[in-house]
């Protein structure tokens, strides 16, 4: 017989239990009267703007209400239940996941994983990231909870190492045993020993609100100043803090969840983190809106999150999806700072209610597709000060083109945020055609410097190596050349030839990424005959023979955030140009057989007007 489970959900909130907590401040307000109490149990009896509070730390009530805990039961029961699973609909969004292929999407969302809560995953658009690759290798989540003994901080942990980060390393850390808390300066003695973490995973909350919350010395006040040091020295050193809003139906987060309002150096280090309703597309009627936190907060699925054989509900169960969030960008781009990763999330998130940044909803809703494709126009390092320029594409000659692209090099740009994405140098690199026709019609005149007999010898100004954009090149480079002329007549019909050999070393300009020219050495042969008024031609335009040019591009970055380049060599040989041409009086029409960009064929005239 098949085994199933009845799987209760249970949802503890303060405001819902006005006697049980009034109960236990009265408790507390007895016990803290005796003095030898009040000095063994500082956190049970601290004063809250000059009345006997609840602890933020320490009782049962607290730990069932304000700190957002589930209780979780299961039963054998072969009546009623049965098991659900949602069928995968390949999700389509406008204008994202360009780079992604649909067949690695659909094996992104095909796994028994992501199917088990599907429409969750697919609010935050988790397929994308996973058919990117990235999977949190490399970061560490610490989860500050009740252990992985407690159904609670079993959940959480799941979570957090679930199909958003499978390959990031999650430490739970026991800060409460037997529905006791251990104190603050407890906690920041433990947030100091997980020294690794990138982030701290928090799933727990307490009853004063956000808005009470008035300045550091309070928060010391009511909490302990270890708790408050650790708290920076993790933001010191790169960590974030990921924190539940908190269950309460209030329009403001958990007093906790203000951190960054009193302690200036946790903002970019914080993330607050409110619930969504996958199933009525709203914020959950259980979570605390983001109220004035709305400027570091996020909203992630909250409801109805499965593990194994358990449905969570809460901003508890929300949190790790957020943590997970943070350690895939981490892996994706190790040298992203805190304060650049939380920025990227809260801008990549999707709007939701009042347009812009709200008070319930915060940025919006946690969009991994969007966190995980570049923002911003692409730019690219230009000059030895590696200073970004937009990345425009690249105009050059069709045989530099074809040159570039046959050695197939690597080639990143970057986003807004610094981040190296890698393309493909055939998007950015666009063919500026030969233009012979144009050339034809300046006709620039060489500077012939001596003629002896058939031979010439001068100089000529070269467009061959002319590009701009990121390949800029410096125009009106001038070569040496080394012509023959022969002419040949039989009666009326006039034979011609021409052959030159030119050679010259481009310059390269600051703004490029050539890095240099080797000798350019370039051919061209004309062939023809005149008869009368007509001329037939056939010629091969000025052709590079040899010679290389030097590409540094860059390729991406170091962990450390360094720019990494890698340098390539490009032959310059080209096949030749081919154009054949007839001309009557003035008149000349020609077609040009290019090998590479586009064919041309022109008429052209040339006249004078005198005066």
């Amino acid at each position: 017989m098949k085994r199933v489970y009845r799987i209760f959900t249970v949802l503890f909130f303060v405001m819902v239990m006005p006697n049980a907590l009034a109960l236990e401040i009265t408790k507390a307000s007895n016990k803290c009267s005796d003095t030898e109490y009040k000095n063994k149990h500082p956190y049970e009896c601290v004063s809250f703007l000059g009345t006997v509070a609840a602890p933020f730390l320490s009782s049962a009530t607290v730990l069932g209400g304000a700190f957002a805990l589930i209780s979780l039961a299961n039963a054998a029961d072969t009546a009623n239940q049965s098991q659900t699973y949602y069928q995968p609909t390949l999700p389509t969004y406008n204008l994202v996941g360009g780079d992604v292929e649909q067949i690695h999407l659909a094996e992104a969302i095909n796994t028994p994983e992501y199917k088990r809560n599907f429409n969750q995953y697919n609010d935050i658009r988790l397929g994308y990231s996973i058919a990117r690759g990235y999977t949190g290798k490399g970061t560490t989540i610490a989860v500050l909870d009740a252990g992985l003994d407690s159904v609670h901080g079993e959940t959480v942990a799941k979570i957090a190492s679930g199909p958003i980060a499978p390959d990031a390393k999650v430490d739970s850390y026991k800060i409460a045993y037997n529905m006791e808390f251990v104190s603050y300066k407890e906690i920041g003695n433990v947030i100091a020993s997980a020294e690794n973490a990138d982030v701290f995973n928090s799933s727990w909350s307490v009853p004063m609100r956000a808005t009470e919350l008035k300045s550091r010395q309070h928060l010391i006040n009511v909490t302990d100043i270890n708790f408050v040091n650790q708290l920076s020295a993790a933001a010191e050193r790169g960590a974030i803090f990921v924190w539940a809003a908190g269950n309460d139906y209030s329009p403001q987060s958990s007093a906790l969840s203000a951190i960054p309002s009193v302690m200036p150096e946790m903002e970019g280090h914080f993330i607050n983190v409110v619930a969504w309703d996958s199933e009525t597309g709203a914020l959950a009627d259980y979570s605390n809106a983001c109220g004035i936190t709305s400027q570091w907060c996020i909203t992630a699925p909250g409801t109805n999150i499965s593990t194994d054989n358990f449905i969570s509900s809460g901003t508890s169960f929300a949190a790790p999806i957020v943590s997970a969030a943070v350690a895939v960008i981490k892996e994706a781009f190790p040298y992203m700072a805190a304060e650049q990763i939380t920025s990227l999330l809260f801008e990549t998130a999707r709007d939701l209610g009042a347009p812009g940044i709200d008070a319930i909803y915060g940025h919006g809703m946690l969009d991994l597709e969007r966190a995980t494709r570049p923002v911003g126009a692409p730019l690219v390092p230009i000059g030895d000060n590696e200073a970004m320029h937009p990345l425009q594409p690249a105009r050059v000659s069709g045989a530099l083109a074809h040159n570039i692209l046959s050695t197939k090099p690597d080639f990143a740009y970057f986003d807004k945020y610094g981040r190296a994405f890698k393309t493909n140098l055939s998007d950015v690199i666009s063919v500026q055609n030969p233009g012979i026709g144009f050339q034809r019609l300046r006709k620039k005149e060489d500077i012939k410097i001596a003629k002896v007999g058939m031979l010439e010898l001068g100089m000529s100004n070269s467009d061959l190596v002319i590009g701009d954009g990121f390949l800029q090149t410096k125009e009106n480079e001038w070569f040496n050349f080394i012509g023959v002329q022969k002419e040949l007549r039989f009666k009326n019909i006039k034979l011609f030839q021409k052959a030159k050999i030119s050679f010259g070393t481009p310059k390269t300009i600051e703004n490029s990424m050539i890095s240099n020219f080797s000798n350019i050495y370039t051919a061209s042969i004309d062939f023809g005959a005149t008869v009368g008024d007509w001329s037939f031609g056939i010629s091969i335009p000025d052709t590079v023979i040899d010679g290389t040019m030097g590409l540094r591009l860059p390729i991406g970055r170091a962990d450390n955030g360094a720019i990494l380049y890698n340098d390539y060599e490009i032959n310059m040989r080209s096949r030749p140009a081919i154009e054949y041409s007839i001309s009557y009086k003035s008149i000349t029409a020609s077609f040009v057989d290019n090998p590479y960009g586009t064919d041309e064929f022109f008429i052209l005239t040339r006249g004078k007007i005198s005066f």
